[in-house]
Parts: C-alpha cells; structure tokens; sequence
C-alpha cells in the first residue's frame, strides 16, 4: 500500500495525458446581418412648417388659423415622433446577396439589391442620395410608408358609421384628400428600435391631425430572411372611430432602378384578380367593381407590358385591383413580375383586399413638350392658383412650368426629376404595386371596412419575395 501510494506521490504511474485544446472554429456568417448608421438630422423648423399645412379646412378663417397655429407652437417638443432630430438607416445583408435599406424619415425603403440569374445584385427600387432630396416637394412618395388613409378619398370628406359623423381632411389633390394629405406618415421621422433582425418603427398621430378622428397609434416591423424575402407588419390602434389604410409606395425597375422605360416595357405581369374599382375621369373610384375578363386589364395569365400599354388610352396603368383572396384567407398572393433579361422575379403577398398598379405614368415625360400656346399659359395659370395645389400637382407629374426665351417663344417642357446616382426617372420608367383597402372606401358602402374603432387592432401584413428565374420562360 505504501508502495502504490508513493508512485501516485511521484507521478510515475499516472496515465493522464494532457489535455488538448480545441482549435478555435472560425465565425459562422450569420444568414441576415443587420447594420444601423445614420442618414442625416431633421431640420429644426421641420415639424412647425409641416404642421403649419396640415390641413385647410379653416383657411378661410385666419383668426381660428392663427389659434390653431399657436396652441401648436406650444406643444411639448416631445409631443410627436416628428420632433426626433436623427433620421436612422437599417441596412440588411443576406447570404443570397440581397441587401435592403430603410430610414426613420417616413419609414422610408431606399434600396433593396437584389442579385440577378449570374448573382449580380443591382439596386430596384427608385430613391435619392440624400435626406434632402427626399424632402423635395416633387418627391412622388419614393418607398415610403402611406396613411393614415392611402389613396383617394373623395372632396376631402368621410362619414365614419355607425355614428354617422362627418369629417372634413385636407384636400391636397385639387379638391380631394390623397396619401393622407399635407403631413402623411411619409413626412415624419418613426422612432425605432431594434429586436432581433426586426427593426421596430412606432408613431402616434394626433387627433385631427389632417383632419382624421382619434389618436391613432402606428406601428410597422420591418425583417429580412435569408430566402431574400422583406416582411412588413403595420398595426394600428385608435382613440376613437377612424379610417385607417395603411400601405407601402416602394417603385421597381427589376432590371434596376436606373434601366428605364425599355427595360421596363420587358416586363411580364400577373395579378391575382379577376375584378377592379372603376374610376372617372379624374381617376377617382366610382363605387363600381367591373370583370377584367376581355379587356386590357385582364393580368390573370402572365402579360409582357409592352403589348398592354398600348390598349390603355389614359397612357398607362394606375387603379385599384380588387384582389381574389378566400373566404378566411389571410396572406394572399397579389401579383408575380418577371423581368426575363435579368432573370429576376418579384412577388407580392399581402391580407389586404386591393392592389393599386401603377406604371409611372405620371414621372416627367421628356417628350411632353408644348411650344408656345395657348397651353402653355394655361398651365402656368394652374400652377399658380395656389402653393398647396401647384406643390401636390408637382410632385405627382414631376413636371412645372418652364419658360425660356428660344426664338421669341416660351415653352413648356419637363423638369427632370433626378435620383440615386445620377438616375433621370422618367415616364414609364417604374412600376408601383401597392397592396392596400379599395380607394375611398369610407365613402362606398359596398366596399370592404375602412374604419377602426377603440380596443380593435389594425393589421396589414406585407410581403415582397425576390427569386431568380434560371430557365428560360416559355
């Protein structure tokens, strides 16, 4: 026993090896990475001098303007999200090579990069450089978050039932309200934080504000996955009935954002319906639901965009698709586009009942040019009539009044409306797919509920899927 006890006292006999230490494994890439930087400060005077428009239901009456003007000065500064100075960018990386920027300032998509069939990725979302440049009046909406209501709704007034209250919004297009009016949600700087891959973005828009009822509460949660797939989650809770429609205004060219109309026109589309809002000649809904069948709206098998736009006499496409969905159906197919060139393809889900289409019909045409006229004055005339009007009017057409001397006459032409990297969009040029409810659906009672009331939870649920066609399309 003293023996054996005196060789473990030595060390002789011991049998342990000593231990090895693990190589150290190199660092996994994760599937979606997510970077946070910053896009730029708001300006101090921002959220007095976009209040100031927000509505003009009392223009008529300065002395209730000036009220209303001063009880706004007076506010907390922390008593909107538009009062946050710094307006934050959300960059997503994926292992496919798709990459996916959004900012606080009007829950903002700024690019999304998406590879290509040889896995070249390329920007197909339209936008600017600058945070200044998303300010511009002529900005046409460019990826941002639309509401309180997306659309039109008609002369500006709404009657939310049961109550069978009237309210009166601000008519930024002409007579009618649009994108909700002057200060729209894609006018304020969302606070954010993240959770995750998510990036969570919250606003409380004020009661009246553009003339709505109740406090509305929003919330929208951005997240990329690696199957380079962007999911948008909107929820939205109200102090008192309201309307709410939320939606997204992002602008494609799937050959990129800079290709232009040629490419654009290669195009191929379908849309999951069979129906769509009948509009007038001010594109505004008439309350009727017509068939697409026979007609040139008819996107129901897959249809090159070259060979459509010529049967549209309005020069393109811009109305509402009333979207074929089940009974208890919640994520619901919209619409598939293939660019066949780059191999790109893109699809929509949503679990709301519309998609607006619309083809850029309204970016700055260079070929609309009206030597001296009669026309030509007649647009200055319009454009004049007022700041709100002519500045909603520039933003939508991308086009102003321009005169210039030239042999003694005055012409009316373009004003080119330039973006990321030099880009000159132009009619045609994009596309805009905007899962949302019917237009002015408040007003029509056989359109589907617009309205929100206390303790009810508004979701709008989004999701753009990018995949590469490898084969040929046949």
């Amino acid at each position: 026993m003293a023996d054996v006890e005196d060789e473990k006292a030595s060390g002789d006999g011991s049998d342990e090896k000593p231990e090895e230490i693990p190589e150290p494994e190199p660092p996994k890439v994760p599937d979606v990475e997510l970077v946070v930087d910053g896009f730029g400060f708001m300006p101090k005077d921002y959220p007095r001098r976009a209040h100031s428009r927000s509505s003009n239901v009392f223009t008529k009456s300065p002395k209730i303007l000036k009220e209303i003007k001063g009880a706004e000065a007076e506010q907390s500064p922390c008593a909107s999200s538009t009062n946050i100075d710094i307006v934050r960018r959300y960059t997503w990386k994926t292992r496919n090579r798709m990459t996916v920027q959004i900012i606080t300032y009007g829950a903002t998509i700024t690019s999304i990069q998406a590879p290509d069939r040889k896995g070249v990725p390329d920007d197909v979302v339209a936008g600017f450089d600058t945070l200044e440049e998303y300010f511009q009046s002529r900005n046409p909406y460019f990826g941002a978050t639309i509401g309180r209501y997306a659309n039109y709704i008609r002369d500006g007034t709404m009657v939310v039932r049961p109550s069978g209250r009237m309210y009166m919004l601000s008519t930024n297009r002409g007579h009618n309200h649009y994108h909700g009016g002057y200060m729209g949600f894609d006018k304020v700087n969302w606070r954010s934080y993240v959770i995750g891959n998510k990036v969570i973005m919250s606003h409380v828009s004020d009661r009246f504000q553009e003339g709505y009822p109740g406090t509305l509460m929003a919330q929208i949660a951005f997240e990329v996955t690696c199957d380079n797939t962007l999911k948008i989650e909107m929820k939205c809770t109200t102090s008192e009935p309201t309307i709410v429609n939320l939606s997204m205004s992002p602008y494609f060219n799937l050959g990129g954002h800079h290709a232009g109309n040629e490419s654009m026109y290669d195009h191929i589309f379908t849309i999951n319906a069979d129906k769509y809002t009948a509009v007038d000649d001010d594109g505004l809904v008439t309350g009727e639901k017509k068939i697409v069948g026979a007609t040139a709206f008819d996107f129901r098998i897959p249809r090159v965009l070259r060979t459509m736009l010529p049967k549209i006499p309005q020069g393109g496409y811009d109305l509402n698709y009333c979207i074929t969905q089940g009974t208890e159906q919640d994520l619901t197919f919209q619409a598939r586009i293939l660019h066949p060139v780059s191999g790109r393809v893109l699809e929509v889900y949503s679990n709301q009942p519309g998609m607006q289409f619309y083809t850029g019909n309204l970016l700055p045409d260079p070929d609309k040019i009206v030597e001296n006229g009669e026309e030509a004055g007649e647009v200055s005339k319009e454009a004049s009539e007022g700041d709100s009007d002519s500045s909603s009017r520039t933003s939508a057409n991308g086009e102003e009044a321009n005169e210039e001397e030239s042999e003694g006459k005055k012409s009316y032409g373009y004003v080119p409306l330039k973006g990321k990297q030099g880009t000159y969009y132009k009619k045609h040029g994009l596309f805009c797919v905007m899962p949302q409810n019917y237009p002015d659906a408040v007003n029509n009672r056989n359109f589907p509920n617009s309205v929100l009331n206390p303790g009810e939870v508004y979701v709008h649920r989004i999701q753009y899927k990018f995949g590469i066609l490898l084969g040929k399309y046949v």
